[in-house]
């Protein structure tokens, strides 16, 4: 009584909740670091000391250079499997859906050819392991085990399998075939190991001679650039740490210039493991989207829908970047693109987007590698504010990527089915992202990437500034107040949507938040309608010329 009392009015400065574009977890397989631990990734980062190599490394690289000057990645390794696959029977002459399944123990170019029709357990067969070049006849059965492969070929119960049909499957090991370019005399070398990255092994003799005497250069980029000459080891051995294999040169004698060839393909994550590994990640760190890092289908895109449904119930909108698998060998990309479309017919998800876009990317080290551009289009994201497409023309190309050839033969189909690719102008150098798809019905309004991105991030605006009015008096509807209750409420979400049409560029051309009245608050809430009204993106410009004679009646002067 009778003193000075002093009291803190909060909540008046016009502030409003931040967002969370720009931040992403990345999840996938590394060499070194905690299998589900979350790892804050800046551009000084030491990568190598703290992730190793493999696939997630390379996506993170890919990255720091298209994602601006302050991305925040934060990266969570998971447990791989060894990679490799059997493909799908690609069928010549047949009506017969055969399938195959198994897993990869050999590397092997299997052509099965119908030699005598009939039923299963009649009908002959010619199977050949190397392409055709050598075969031996077997009896077909309804599962057909192919060698020593580790693929069983199936068929349905009650086939018939016609004369001269031919089923072809290619099974490749984590480290693929050796091939040999140049004299036959020259021994064959071999890798062994544990693949922890992916790389395209070239190995060439520079000088003849054996162990102890020859030289050698070795590229792990296809031969777009090559490490220094060295000579060939006392012990034969030459290891590769950072990718887990060794190279092995036997004790005979090597002619100069012949050049050895072999794939390693990188491990991969299983869904399953993917899932575990982010749980506490995303319990930890609320992020605008994730990335998977490896070859993914269908069913792993269904579990990411199902997990962006989960952290949607619990007030975090969040979408998945998934990346789709490389072409196989011997799958040209007509056949890769019947994959493609064959996966999507079994899937549509909003809050999903896959990339398909592979090719050659250049390092910031100068090698040059066969990968999915998942991480060249991630960092793009990460560095445009929401409403922007990636695709947008004046903002550059993909500079570090290269198409591979006669993909523009394919990409339409692809982008049209709701991937991601990039795709070439006439008239201008490089490659340009498409359309920002997501894996949506074509019906949807989140078919693209930018409104997704929007309309996220509105409704974690909106919600924080709500969660104000939490307990508050609604006041008496009969008696309405510029000051407190519904009126602080539509107040406070139109202060949180007023970051994004006041932002430079704006990132939503106009909002409308409305309160109906006649609301039954008691029982039922309060219900808030908004409407988000988006800028418009230019998909698509088409110029008409005509030609008119100066001073006809037809030059637009004279009107």
């Amino acid at each position: 009584m009778g003193d000075v009392l002093e009291y803190l009015v909060d909540g008046t400065s016009g502030l409003a909740p931040g967002g969370v574009d720009g931040s992403a977890i990345f999840a996938g397989v590394c060499s070194k670091g905690e299998v589900g631990k979350a790892y804050l990734i800046g551009k000084r980062s030491d990568l190598k000391a703290m992730l190793g190599s493999g696939p997630l490394v390379d996506r993170i690289r890919d990255v720091l250079v298209t994602g601006g000057q302050e991305p925040v990645l934060v990266a969570v390794p998971v447990a791989g499997q060894s990679g490799g696959y059997i493909s799908q029977p690609h069928i010549i002459g047949s009506s017969v859906k055969a399938a195959t399944i198994g897993v990869a123990q050999k590397n092997a170019d299997i052509v099965a050819i119908v030699t005598a029709e009939g039923d299963l357990g009649t009908a002959a067969l010619s199977l050949s392991f190397n392409g055709g070049f050598t075969s031996s006849s077997v009896t077909s059965a309804a599962s057909l085990p192919l060698g020593d492969s580790g693929a069983t070929l199936l068929f349905p119960a009650g086939a018939t399998l016609e004369a001269g049909a031919i089923f072809r499957v290619t099974v490749r090991t984590a480290i693929g075939p050796m091939e040999r370019f140049g004299l036959e005399k020259s021994p064959m070398i071999t890798v062994s190991g544990e693949v922890l990255a992916g790389a395209e092994l070239v190995v060439q003799i520079v000088k003849p001679g054996g162990r102890n005497e020859g030289t050698y250069q070795l590229s792990v980029d296809g031969g777009d650039n090559f490490l220094k000459t060295r000579t060939i080891p006392a012990d034969g051995a030459v290891t590769l740490a950072d990718y887990g294999v060794t190279v092995t040169f036997p004790a005979d004698e090597y002619s100069g210039g012949v050049t050895y060839t072999c794939r390693l393909l990188p491990p991969a994550p299983s869904i399953v493991d993917v899932m575990t590994a982010l749980e506490s990640p995303l319990a930890l760190y609320d992020v605008e989207f994730v990335q998977v890092v490896g070859p993914t289908d269908s069913v792993d895109w269904s579990a990411a829908q199902a997990k962006t449904d989960e952290l949607w119930n619990l007030h975090r909108p969040t979408y998945f970047k998934m990346e789709a698998r490389l072409p196989h060998d011997n799958e040209d990309l007509n056949d890769f693109a019947a994959y493609l479309l064959a996966e999507k017919a079994d899937f549509a998800g909003r809050s999903v987007q896959v990339c398909a876009q592979f090719g050659e990317i250049s390092d910031a080290g100068g090698e040059r590698k066969i990968r999915s551009w998942a991480g060249l289009q991630a960092g793009r994201v990460m560095s445009l504010p929401v409403q922007r497409a990636t695709g947008r023309v004046k903002d550059g190309p993909v500079s570090q990527g290269e198409l591979p050839e006669g993909w523009e033969a394919v990409q339409t189909v692809i982008e049209d089915a709701g991937y991601l690719t990039a795709k070439k102008y006439a008239g201008l150098k490089g490659a340009y992202w498409g359309d920002s798809r997501t894996m949506a019905d074509d019906t949807s309004d989140f078919r693209y990437e930018e409104v997704l991105r929007v309309v996220f991030k509105a409704v974690r605006l909106a919600r924080i500034a709500a969660l104000k009015s939490m307990y508050d008096e609604a006041g008496d509807p009969l008696v309405p107040s510029g000051k407190g209750g519904l009126a602080y409420l539509k107040a406070q979400i139109e202060n949180a949507l007023d970051t994004m049409t006041k932002a430079i560029p704006r990132e939503m051309a106009a909002y409308a938040v409305e309160i109906p009245s006649g609301q039954d608050i008691v029982n039922n809430g309060v219900a808030v309608e908004m409407t988000l009204i988006g800028i418009p993106i230019i998909r698509q410009i088409k110029l008409f010329a005509s030609y008119v004679y100066a001073g006809s009646s037809f030059d637009p002067r004279l009107a």
